[in-house]
């Protein structure tokens, strides 16, 4: 396998993104490969959880490409750690094109894969972006954020608008939110360890973003679902119940939901054996609508 630290261009923003570009052992330029776009949970950067998968999927044939979105690590954007589901779509489809633009891609033979928070970014992608062929959601944690346990990271919308108005007049500072509290004990065992770590990553995230957020309902984009789908969730993950109404809310039959047994949310971003397992049910699914 090979890795390639790259450069691509989010065209609507007219910003660069820094991600890792992985290819085969024994790779050949003359050759076409199907290649599969990655992206992590919420406020993640390329390092982390969605650099598990892409190792597996590369040691699997395929070409694959992490990423840090707009505004986060190694990309570019100002303010900072803006989560915001438009901008994650289109980092998504400017991924796309990158990979499309490669001699050694196959460009009708791309897919998705995405975990939590864009495992659901990555399921709206699969509904809006032509060239993805099939799409992965691991423990997709976003169905509508106004009835989930992420409104307890919000903070009162009046305040948050005040924030914002003054920060755009330039008579106040960025206002943030703690979006992974130590108090989260099971997100604190991931991002506070040497298991997800990683220099450039922030638990911050600029408040506005939850005016934007507030308003994703993942479960109605996701009724114009056509493309091949699969989610893999955990028995003990509190993102189930979401996942769970993404899934449902598909509405043709090519699709399977997959549920891990023992394993919990977090346990999915890099543990074994619940990493292997579900590497069981996403290399078929992808060597079935990706490789023909």
């Amino acid at each position: 396998m090979t890795e390639q630290k790259m450069v691509f261009l989010n065209k609507e923003l007219n910003l660069n993104l820094a991600g890792i570009l992985r290819l085969p052992a024994e790779f050949d330029l003359g050759k076409k490969y199907p290649a599969v776009v990655i992206t992590g949970p919420m406020l993640s950067i390329k390092e982390q959880a969605q650099s598990v998968y892409a190792t597996r999927l590369t040691e699997a044939g395929y070409v694959t490409l992490v990423f840090d979105g707009s505004y986060f690590g190694e990309s570019e954007g100002m303010p900072r750690f803006q989560e915001l589901p438009d901008v994650k779509e289109s980092d998504i489809e400017a991924a796309v094109d990158y990979l499309s633009s490669l001699p050694y891609v196959d460009a009708d033979h791309i897919g998705g894969l995405g975990i939590c928070g864009s495992g659901s970014y990555m399921s709206v992608a699969g509904v809006k972006e032509p060239r993805l062929k099939a799409v992965t959601a691991i423990v997709p944690a976003i169905s509508n954020i106004a009835t989930s346990p992420m409104m307890g990271f919000f903070k009162p919308e009046d305040e948050v608008v005040k924030a914002k108005e003054a920060y755009d007049k330039g008579e106040g500072e960025l206002m943030h939110l703690n979006f992974m509290p130590r108090a989260f004990e099971e997100g604190a065992a991931y991002y506070y360890s040497a298991r997800g770590n990683r220099k450039g990553w922030s638990n911050q995230v600029v408040a506005w973003s939850q005016l934007e957020l507030i308003k994703y309902n993942v479960t109605e984009i996701m009724k114009g679902m056509q493309k091949p789908y699969l989610v893999i969730s955990a028995e003990k993950a509190w993102s189930r119940p979401s996942s769970t109404e993404i899934f449902e809310a598909v509405p043709h039959t090519n699709k399977q939901m997959v549920v891990l047994p023992e394993a919990s949310h977090f346990d999915l971003y890099d543990l074994e054996p619940y990493v292997s397992q579900a590497m069981e049910h996403i290399v078929p699914f992808f060597e079935k609508n990706l490789w023909r």
